[in-house]
């Protein structure tokens, strides 16, 4: 299985101005840097934890059907598409009807089985021959995303902010702020 993200989050887990009142700035002068910081902690935080914190779209690709197919990104909001290229070469979109979805949760993989009495058609024998399009985040916006998460960017983009010219080193408490909402590889 391959996983690729093939769209950005709308925005970021916190706002400009909930982190310019963090570092008290008050004025405008810093807003493009702050946003780019915002951007670094951001993808900072999500590759310590291993998930994506604002909604996005993803593409899994699977070299035939398995008997259960599990997505790697946490937490899964929808699986929107199930496409196969049928044993003619053809794109096929798989109906909605023919499978079963468990989204899981935060720690545990979304997964997609046949449905009940049904049995998933043949695929052409090539290379990602099966794509599953699904979303995953906590949601569409910050107000879904959890409060150690957003406190802990706004701590990094801090880090940043003050040590413009450090090692590149983040403080231990980053991480320890983030353990818990880390994705273990299963």
């Amino acid at each position: 299985m391959r996983t690729k993200q093939t769209s950005d989050p709308a925005n970021y887990p916190v706002s400009l101005q909930e982190v310019k009142e963090f570092l008290k700035v008050d004025d405008t002068n810093s807003d493009a840097e702050i946003l780019s910081l915002i951007g670094a902690a951001t993808d900072h935080a999500e590759a310590l934890c291993n998930r994506p914190f604002i909604n996005r779209e993803f593409q899994a690709t699977f070299d035939s059907f398995p008997r259960c197919i599990e997505l790697s990104q946490t937490p899964v909001q929808s699986v929107d598409l199930v496409e196969y290229v049928d044993t003619d070469g053809a794109t096929q979109t798989l109906a909605a009807t023919e499978y079963q979805v468990d989204l899981g949760n935060n720690f545990r993989k979304a997964r997609i089985v046949e449905a009940y009495n049904k049995t998933y058609p043949s695929t052409r024998s090539e290379m990602n021959a099966v794509t599953v399009t699904f979303t995953a985040g906590y949601g569409a916006d910050w107000n879904s995303v959890p409060d150690t998460i957003k406190t802990t960017i706004k701590y990094l983009v801090s880090h940043y902010f003050i040590n413009r010219s450090a090692d590149g080193k983040v403080p231990e408490m980053i991480e320890m702020l983030l353990a818990g909402e880390k994705v273990h590889a299963l």
